[in-house]
């Protein structure tokens, strides 16, 4: 089978979630298939043994995709890929930065498109359901609600990075409606012209169903990840209790949350933060100066296990909802167990009480309450342990993979 991967940006130029997983799955299917990846890259001419097939860079999306989805210039080179490379699947694995057209051009060629669904990109233009005042959103109800996140975005953006809090107005201009009504036209058909869409967790695909995604067209699938790279290397409930961070340091994932929580657990404790950091920057700065002695920041990582090594639990404080964070699978793979909001995808990995807990999402008192519980009880900490159950592996993940593309590709 030739199987096409396309995806917005590629590690090590960028080391988020999507990348990574995109990178992985091509390696492994490669084993058996014909794979190649579309990726906007001048100089990458593979990616783990995978050839990567240029495409024009990808945009910033500084206006928040108001300038609208569709991309002629990569349109014109996604078709000349097509057209060469002939493949039976295409696999999106993300719009952003790219062209909301693909699906309709892989229709066109009756090549099968399938798309995974790592965030609400195409139904939310922040990808999170997180206002920019710092609330959780319920959802793309109307376009006046999406427009005035728009502008209370751009108001935002204009206080000086974002440090004042602007209360969305009800009235709705042109300047936003409009662009909202083209972006959210344009994907909905994108959406609907793809042949497959992929959930990597059930919430989502509940949100994207609630919002006008037909129930029949998206399907759960749980990422998977290569169990065979961690190791459980043990807990010793006599030496200082080690909490840990691990992934991309932005104020979405909630890490300046979790410092302020931490202040609040008092005795021999330690939190370890792993992920590129630097200080020089407004978040980074502001995270470094509310840091006490008990905390280390350990910058950017390459070793995947390596963050596991140095600690006892795992907190994710995101405040967004979250899809299916790898980082909680990570964890999990080596016999971590993992304290996190008790919302939305994060939530729906961790089994509270067994695994691991969860605490109110967004709220320092409550994660405090639930730190301190962990540190004044390393019994607790082990039971928790015992209840850590290995996550699907990477290659599990990659035969349900298969299958979907069978079911979708030519003669499926």
């Amino acid at each position: 089978m030739r199987v096409l991967q396309v995806v917005h940006a590629l590690p090590t130029d960028t080391l988020g979630g999507t990348e990574l997983y995109t990178a992985e799955l091509a390696e492994r299917l490669d084993r058996e298939h014909e794979v190649r990846i579309a990726a906007p890259s001048d100089e990458r001419a593979a990616v783990g043994g995978v050839p990567v097939l240029p495409l024009p860079a990808a945009e910033t999306q500084g206006d928040d995709g108001l300038s609208g989805t569709v991309r002629p210039d990569v349109d014109a080179r996604v078709a000349e890929v097509l057209d060469s490379f002939d493949p039976d699947v295409v696999h999106l694995q993300h719009f952003k930065g790219l062209s909301s057209s693909i699906p309709t051009l892989c229709a066109e060629r009756d090549v099968a498109c399938v798309a995974t669904l790592h965030d609400f990109w195409t139904r939310c233009h922040r990808e999170q359901l997180y206002r920019p005042e710092g609330t959780l959103c319920s959802g793309p109800e109307s376009v006046a609600k999406c427009a005035d996140c728009y502008r209370a975005a751009a108001k935002r953006t204009k206080a000086d990075g974002g440090s004042e809090r602007v209360s969305g107005r009800r009235s709705v201009d042109d300047r936003y409606r409009v662009p909202v009504e083209r972006r959210r036209s344009q994907l909905s058909e994108a959406l609907a012209a793809t042949d497959l869409l992929i959930s990597p967790s059930t919430f989502l695909r509940e949100t994207f169903v609630e919002y006008g995604t037909d129930p029949d067209d998206v399907v759960t699938c749980r990422n998977g990840i290569a169990v065979e790279r961690f190791e459980d290397t043990g807990f010793d409930p006599a030496e200082p209790l080690r909490f840990g961070y691990a992934g991309r340091i932005a104020e979405s994932k909630g890490v300046h949350l979790l410092l302020e929580a931490f202040r609040r657990v008092e005795g021999d404790v330690r939190l370890d933060i792993f992920g590129e950091f630097d200080p020089e920057t407004r978040y980074h700065s502001r995270l470094a100066r509310s840091a006490d002695d008990r905390v280390r920041f350990h910058g950017r990582y390459d070793d995947k296990a390596s963050p596991y090594r140095a600690m006892d639990v795992l907190v994710l404080p995101s405040l967004w909802y979250e899809n299916s964070p790898l980082v909680i699978q990570e964890a999990f793979a080596s016999g971590v167990p993992v304290v996190t909001g008790d919302v939305g995808g994060m939530a729906e990995l961790v089994d509270d009480g067994r695994d691991g807990l969860t605490f109110e999402v967004g709220n320092a008192d409550s994660l405090a309450e639930t730190l301190r519980t962990l540190a004044e009880s390393p019994v607790r900490v082990e039971r928790l342990r015992r209840g850590v159950e290995e996550p699907k592996s990477l290659d599990e993940h990659v035969a349900e993979v298969e299958r979907l593309y069978a079911r979708r590709g030519r003669g499926g």
